[in-house]
Formats: C-alpha cells, sequence, structure tokens
C-alpha cells in the first residue's frame, strides 16, 4: 500500500493512496482532518488491541470505517445501490474505488504519517 500526503492548491491536505486503496485515501480527506475524530479512531484501535472490543464501526458522511483485530475496511455507503436495481458486472472496477481493505497494523502506519503530516499545518 502507496500512498503520498498532498496539499492542494488553497493548502487543503489531501492523501493519495495507491490502486485499491483509493478509498482509505478519501476516507481521511474526507473524515480525518480534526484531532477529534483521529483520537476517536486512535480510542477504538487501543481497546481492539488490548481485547476490550473485537470489533468497532464508524459511520463517517459518505463512507463506515469498520475495524476488527485483524483488519480495517474502508466502505462507501452507496456501495452496489442503484435506487434498488443491480449493478452491472462490468461496473466491479468502480466498485473497487469504492472500498478498500488494509491489515491493521498498516492502518495504524498510515494513520500515524497523516497524523504528523497535518500537524505540520
Amino acid at each position: 500500500m502507496e500512498y503520498e500526503f498532498r496539499r492542494e492548491l488553497g493548502g487543503q491536505p489531501l492523501v493519495w493512496m495507491s490502486m485499491g486503496h483509493e478509498a482509505l485515501g478519501r476516507y481521511l480527506t474526507e473524515e480525518c482532518q480534526e484531532a477529534e475524530a483521529l483520537m476517536r479512531i486512535r480510542n477504538a484501535l487501543a481497546e481492539i488491541r488490548h481485547g476490550q472490543r473485537r470489533e468497532w464501526i464508524l459511520n463517517g458522511a459518505e463512507q463506515a470505517l469498520h475495524i476488527t483485530e485483524d483488519w480495517v475496511r474502508v466502505r462507501d455507503h452507496a456501495l452496489g445501490q442503484a435506487n434498488g436495481v443491480e449493478l452491472e458486472p462490468d461496473l466491479d472496477f468502480y466498485d473497487a474505488e469504492s472500498e478498500a481493505l488494509c491489515g491493521l497494523e498498516d492502518f495504524e502506519l498510515l494513520l500515524d504519517s497523516w497524523q504528523s503530516f497535518l500537524a505540520g499545518r
């Protein structure tokens, strides 16, 4: 999983993620720029690490973050929904940009790096 942090022309932080992990980048960019959001995720990760929870789900504005003891998944709320109509199989590639899965350790490293980048504002 490769990533890069950038700033848009207006200075807005942005996460670029490698193919297959784009949804993680969008989640961090759109849902995790405030210290409170990052702390909430960090607390959930600590509870999972210490066996106080087996999983944790946080529904954001556009995506849901699902953390378990082994993996982290970000998934768009609208994934697979097209007003009750089943999507064509050819749209699987598009759906791949709407969901991403990574290991817990990789996510924690990404979160650490993102938090450090934001602190450099």
